[in-house]
């Protein structure tokens, strides 16, 4: 057991490279490279957790076929706990194809499969009360899980003493009020709140990050952290305390895939060790750096050690 437990989704991705056009019907287009990796919010957390040195937990649902076992042996090859995870003969491990484009970002298509049975029911209640952390990452596909039954499992994780975390796919088919359905009930059970800019202004219909930050606090969350992209990071705390923290000078962005998870990764580590919610941030944006540097979710993550002397030596973005 460990100090960190990340619940939520994950993912066998297959990552095309590159794919700047999608064919019309019956049409055709090349791409260079087909990467076959782990991925999922909660997978590449932990697997970025576990390059940078950093033990934990993860907790996910996956079918009883090859993508699960897929997905069990990765994980377990870089140490992750997987006492946790859950195997279902009723459905299928999940899968996405992602289409990385060549600057950088990425579209996905994505088949939901056990992302959308997990339910508070299966958690494994005494790897959370041995944790510290609890991070429950994925909301908005896990459609059993999300709204209420995420709220009872985080309340839990509050009763154990855990700090809890939340973070959300973006789903842009989603209207504002199924936004607001989700997370509403969850805030008041929150310690920190982690989206993108994109999520937060779907979730509040707001443009400013002070803005969004001040919205979620107004509904229960204690302190909020908003991914800005390369612009960084906006923290507002549970005191009222506002900062942008910078990004890090990146000369080449080569995958954008699973940046967020390795913010997450980061963050968790900062917070871990005791430092401030700014610090922790900027800590997210360095581990962020480096996962956008490679290709794949956590393929560009190396150890906290050198995450730390790439900080001293690089420039953040003005």
């Amino acid at each position: 057991m460990s100090d960190i437990v990340n619940v939520g989704i994950c993912t066998v991705d297959a990552i095309a490279q590159t794919v700047d056009e999608m064919p019309p019907r019956g049409g055709l287009r090349l791409f260079d490279t087909l990467t076959l990796s782990t991925g999922g919010n909660a997978v590449n957390c932990s697997i970025a957790l576990a390059k940078l040195g950093v033990a934990c937990d993860l907790i996910v649902k996956v079918g009883a076929d090859t993508f699960g076992d897929f997905v069990l042996a990765e994980v377990k090859r870089y140490g992750v706990g997987t006492a946790g995870v859950i195997r279902d003969e009723q459905t299928h491990t999940p899968f996405t194809f992602v289409c990385g484009h060549s600057d950088g970002q990425r579209s996905f298509i994505h088949t939901m499969g056990a992302n959308a049975t997990i339910r508070a029911a299966d958690v494994e209640l005494s790897i959370i009360k041995r944790a510290k952390f609890c991070f429950l990452t994925g909301t908005m596909i896990m459609t059993a899980l999300d709204g209420p039954e995420s709220a009872v499992l985080l309340a839990g994780a509050h009763e154990f003493g855990c700090v809890t975390l939340l973070d959300t796919v973006y789903d842009d088919t989603a209207p504002k009020q199924r936004w607001r359905s989700v997370i509403d009930p969850v805030l008041p059970h929150l310690d920190y709140f982690v989206p993108s800019q994109l999520e937060a202004r779907a979730i509040t219909g707001l443009t400013e990050p002070a803005e969004m930050a001040r919205d979620f606090q107004g509904h229960g969350c204690r302190n909020v952290v908003i991914k800005l992209d390369t612009d960084g990071a906006f923290v507002r705390t549970a005191d009222g305390v506002e900062e942008r923290v910078p990004a890090y000078h990146v000369e080449k962005i080569v995958d954008t895939t699973g940046a967020g998870d390795c913010w997450s990764a980061g963050f968790l580590t900062g917070l871990r060790a005791g430092e401030a919610v700014p610090d922790a941030a900027l800590l997210g944006n360095a581990v962020a750096a480096h996962g956008i540097q490679a290709p794949g979710a956590s393929a560009g993550i190396v150890t906290l050690d050198r995450v730390r002397e790439f900080q001293k030596t690089t420039p953040l973005r003005a």
